[in-house]
């Protein structure tokens, strides 16, 4: 019996219990939604929002498995070929007469078949329910229900040959029934040729190929018609793969028809051997051209009174006989034929369970397919490319950001990070240069409450850190420097702009470009064109960033580890000498209370929305005091104190400027090199906030989900990596 090898069993897949999985959105959901909120997707969501058409494949091939098992018994067999190869004329000849005379057999244009045409047992109508489950299959296969085969022949000729030129009838199958094949029990799918010049407005060879890949998940069998003179063919391969690939385990057969009588039934079976055992066919079938009176010896006969060609009506022409060729040239002369080597015998040789078994294996593979290689593929590349383009994104914005929080040296390496010089921060320094300082560095500089217990609002601090008119006038030096960039980094929302623009962030914010609406814009130069394009994403990114800069200042917390840094500041002191003073006539402590009163001054005088960032050695070397710098600056235990403080409020600027601008914050935390060491950034400290604007989604794929997939449609041996 055909085919021979029965395939292990495998464990039913229950469809009604997986779809149920892939709609649940809750406990077993395949996604979990990471940012802008948290939330979960299920499989089917996920796949409407990346690739819609997966979905549509995941249902319809699930359904066709789920009522695979209601045709047993009733197999249809794909009968596809070249071009002039004799597809329709092997279909003929299972037909009755009746039925060949509705068939389409010839060379010409006009004799071609451009329409896939189902032929099914007479039968088979008689069920009702069986009848409207195939039409429904066949409909769900290529995506339009069929239309009915005319039983006039000329008319059905001509929806044959597709003559009313409409390329989309491609996909409307054209369903006939015939009492011929009533006894062989089996349906036959006579295909369209794959290859057709698409100036006939018939449908592109390209989408003949596709629409008979799914044309063939109707089927448990494959047979692919071919002449003698195509074993080389690409085409034919082409029509080997689509079978192998969309159809899985299911029995493939080659039958080489127009045979001239220069070649032996073995040397056929040489020729093609290579390309049957590429593609697993189980049985090749030639057929010798009767229109060439040498091939008449070569020709069997399958009955005495057969004159070695199968006939239908007396107006017809013969139909070629096909028989399974050999290996050993002994067996196949025409008197050793036998008649189950016939190829109208096949009918009689398929086992109905072991084919059915093979359809349905088929069509498993088919789901598995669809849903682990496609379906969650798609998904979990949709998830990486989440992470990749916010990770993108977040690298943009930290490179910006350290544009001004890093101070570098000429080269470009990062020495060390800034300090955002806060008023917690500045007092924090007042108090504790003025609590460690020696007497001679207070000469000069009144030590009230005021200093060692600062209180008040901002104006006082800084009237107090100025007493006098010359620490005024050095104030306003120092503020000069500060302003020109001497010395750290003015953080303002234009020049962050400016800066994200410059790092290509405006492409890489896309997310702000593909939600902008306006009206249409008039035409316009290049040049216009680019500076209206530049004005647009000024306008759309300029006001989240205001917003993170306004509200880092408010909410920036951080604070410098006290005793530390009055350690580090107390050792400081003890190196400088006690003639050690500065041009100005300013003793050190008063130099460095004029310069944290001129960090203070920054945002008052050049803006509110603006804040100064410079490293604790800037701002000495600011005042003057170069030898404190250097000092501190080679000191790693001072320069501890400020650089922890400074990579907090890293992450946290950066971590508000990602809220604002729609981004998740940093997970797993970002690094960034200092020096020869690689730095990683602390969990940010200020409370997450949701902006209005535009965000782009983080998805990662649940662990759980995968576990109960791999329950409910484990991956069979064919289709694991």
């Amino acid at each position: 019996m055909f085919p021979l090898r029965r395939p292990s069993k495998e464990p039913d897949i229950d469809w009604p219990a997986l779809l149920a999985l892939l709609e649940d959105d809750d406990r077993r959901a395949t996604v979990a939604r990471l940012a802008p909120t948290e939330g979960r997707e299920s499989y089917l969501a996920a796949l409407r929002r990346i690739e819609p058409t997966i979905v549509r494949e995941s249902l319809t091939t699930g359904r066709r498995l789920d009522t695979a098992s209601q045709l047993v018994g009733r197999p249809t067999v794909a009968v596809a070929g070249m071009l002039n190869s004799g597809k329709t004329s092997l279909v003929s000849s299972f037909l009755s007469p009746t039925g060949q005379a509705r068939t389409l057999r010839g060379t010409s244009n006009r004799e071609g078949t451009h329409r896939f045409v189902i032929w099914l047992p007479q039968s088979w109508r008689k069920d009702v329910e069986l009848w409207s489950l195939l039409v429904e299959r066949i409909g769900e296969a290529l995506g339009q229900p069929p239309e009915e085969l005319a039983e006039e022949p000329e008319q059905a000729a001509a929806q044959y040959n597709n003559r009313s030129g409409d390329a989309s009838l491609l996909s409307v199958a054209l369903l006939a029934t015939d009492p011929g094949l009533d006894e062989a029990g089996v349906g036959l799918l006579d295909c369209p040729d794959i290859v057709s010049d698409e100036e006939l407005g018939l449908g592109s060879p390209d989408q003949r190929r596709k629409l008979l890949g799914r044309a063939a998940t109707l089927c448990s069998a494959f047979l692919i018609v071919t002449d003698a003179a195509s074993s080389r063919d690409t085409t034919l391969a082409d029509l080997m793969r689509i079978a192998s690939d969309l159809m899985p385990g299911v029995p493939r057969m080659l039958a080489v028809n127009k045979v001239r009588p220069r070649q032996t039934p073995d040397q056929v079976f040489e020729t093609f051997e290579p390309l049957s055992k590429k593609f697993g066919v189980a049985t090749l079938y030639a057929a010798y051209d009767f229109d060439v009176p040498a091939s008449r010896p070569f020709i069997p006969r399958e009955s005495d009174d057969d004159s070695g060609a199968v006939t239908g009506d007396s107006d017809r022409e013969p139909l070629p006989v096909f028989f399974e060729v050999a290996e050993d040239p002994d067996s196949n002369p025409p008197a050793v034929i036998s008649p189950d080597r016939f190829l109208t015998a096949l009918p009689t040789r398929l086992d109905r369970g072991v084919l059915f078994s093979q359809l349905q294996r088929a069509l498993r593979i088919n789901l598995e397919k669809t849903i682990w290689d496609r379906g969650l593929q798609a998904i979990r590349d949709d998830a990486e490319a989440s992470f990749a383009k916010t990770r993108q994104c977040q690298r943009v914005l930290l490179d910006a950001s350290l544009e001004f929080f890093a101070h570098r040296k000429i080269g470009g390496e990062v020495m060390e990070l800034r300090l955002h010089q806060s008023e917690r921060i500045i007092r924090q320094l007042s108090e504790s240069f003025a609590a460690t300082a020696p007497w001679y560095a207070r000469w000069g500089v009144r030590l009230n409450s005021t200093i060692r217990r600062v209180v008040g609002g901002a104006g006082d601090f800084v009237r107090s850190l100025t007493p006098s008119a010359l620490s005024q006038k050095t104030a306003d030096e120092i503020k000069g420097r500060f302003r020109s960039g001497e010395y750290g980094g003015l953080i303002a929302p234009e020049g962050l702009l400016a800066e994200i623009k410059r790092l290509d962030g405006a492409v890489v914010l896309s997310h702000y470009r593909d939600h902008r609406s306006g009206e249409p814009t008039p035409m316009r130069s290049s040049t216009a064109d680019a500076e209206s394009e530049s004005i647009v994403v000024d306008s759309l990114l300029m006001p989240p960033i205001e917003r993170a800069v306004m509200r880092f200042e408010q909410d920036d917390f951080t604070t410098l580890d006290p005793r530390r840094l009055d350690d580090a500041i107390r050792n400081m002191w003890k190196e400088i000498p006690v003639h050690k003073k500065i041009a100005t006539g300013l003793t050190p402590l008063a130099a460095i209370f004029a310069t944290f009163g001129a960090a203070l001054m920054v945002p008052i005088d050049f803006g509110a929305n603006l804040f100064l960032a410079a490293s604790i050695p800037e701002l000495l070397a600011a005042a003057g005091l170069s030898t404190l710098a250097a000092m501190w600056a080679g000191d790693q235990g001072a320069r501890d104190v400020g650089q922890q403080a400074a990579r907090q409020q890293l992450a946290d600027f950066l971590a508000v400027l990602c809220d604002e601008l729609g981004i998740a914050r940093p997970d797993p935390p970002m690094t960034v090199d200092v020096g020869k060491t690689k730095v990683t950034l602390p969990a940010s400290r200020i409370t997450r906030s949701e902006t209005s604007g535009p965000t782009i989604a983080v998805y990662r794929v649940r662990d759980e989900f995968v576990s109960e997939l791999k329950k409910l449609l484990p991956r069979s041996t064919k289709t694991k990596e």
